[in-house]
């Protein structure tokens, strides 16, 4: 799909309908292997040893890789993974059938306020429609004290500028979100050989 033009509801049609196409396929995709392992383990590896969440949410967690990983960590937590793409909500159910998963999108969580201890997303920021909104959004449901984990594509050596969609995932940029949504900055790395970057944000 050319994007030049294309509305919001548009975009958010198309990749939502791209991601249910995948979703039969998604879980035992080489990215996954090569690609999702390798960060999602350097990512739980990120939270504290000694932290231990009594809730779990996943924004964006596709078929639940994330969430399963977490849970032979933490395996007392409640886990809650949100996904726009019904076809990927599908199979989490299917995959991990003791954790509560909705059709939602990052903009309007159906969860209550102050509700979730750890939040994480990977690789789901750039198709937020409103990434200023989803950000308050997981900040209402966070717990005071409670953070977000949120990992993203950053193509390095300025590549992102000709990639529109990957603009506002630059470290700046995503500090400055951050700080305006009103999360305290916790830490923030570049992983470039995985084309990321992480940033942490604790509510208060």
């Amino acid at each position: 799909m050319n994007f030049d033009g294309a509305s919001t509801a548009e975009k958010k049609e198309y990749d939502i309908e791209h991601f249910n196409r995948r979703s039969s396929t998604y879980e035992n995709s080489l990215d996954q292997r090569l690609w999702f392992d390798r960060f999602q383990r350097r990512l739980l590896n990120m939270v504290e040893k000694e932290y231990t969440p009594r809730t779990v949410l996943d924004v964006g967690c596709g078929t639940g890789r994330l969430l399963r990983k977490a849970k032979v960590r933490w395996p007392i937590a409640q886990f809650i993974g949100v996904d726009p793409a019904a076809g990927m909500i599908e199979n989490a159910r299917r995959l991990m059938p003791d954790a509560k998963f909705y059709v939602s999108q990052a903009e309007s969580l159906p969860l209550s306020d102050a509700s979730v201890d750890l939040v994480f997303s990977t690789a789901s920021y750039n198709f937020w429609q409103d990434k200023e909104k989803g950000l308050r959004e997981i900040k209402r449901v966070l717990k005071v004290g409670g953070r977000l984990f949120l990992a993203d594509i950053w193509p390095p050596l300025g590549l992102s500028r000709f990639i529109p969609r990957f603009q506002v995932n630059s470290p700046s940029a995503l500090r400055e979100t951050f700080s305006r949504v009103g999360f305290q900055i916790q830490d923030q790395r570049k992983w470039l050989m995985l084309w990321l970057v992480v940033t942490v944000g604790k509510r208060y």
